[in-house]
Parts: structure tokens; C-alpha cells; sequence
């Protein structure tokens, strides 16, 4: 069974917190500190995600 579940879209990561009960759309993440929508899916494209999230960060230092 593919578990779904809610995700940062910057880096893939699991923890998110809603941070505003007043507007749903205000998430932060306690990896990248992004903050904002997020989106719901399954450990691949979470893998997805994160490894495309490691080489945006590589090509910055570069």
C-alpha cells in the first residue's frame, strides 16, 4: 500500500506543521524552514523531491 501523506515541496521532508489555523495554507518546514502551501504524497516522490532539493543546494555552492 503507497501511504500518502503531507510534505514540504522544496525538500521532500516530512515534518511540516501547520503554523496559522486561520489561513490552512501556512505551513512551515522544520528542514529547509520553507513556509507556505505543501503537498500531499507518497515516499517516491518525497525521494523525488528531496534528492532534486540536495542537488539544487550543490549547484549554489558551486
Amino acid at each position: 500500500m503507497n501511504m500518502m501523506f503531507k510534505m514540504c515541496p522544496r525538500c521532500g521532508s516530512k515534518k511540516v506543521k501547520w503554523i496559522i489555523p486561520q489561513n490552512w495554507s501556512q505551513w512551515v518546514c522544520y528542514d529547509c524552514d520553507y513556509t507556505g502551501p505543501i503537498i500531499e504524497g507518497n515516499q517516491e516522490l518525497s525521494d523525488e523531491i528531496h534528492e532534486s532539493y540536495l542537488i539544487s543546494l550543490n549547484e549554489k555552492e558551486d
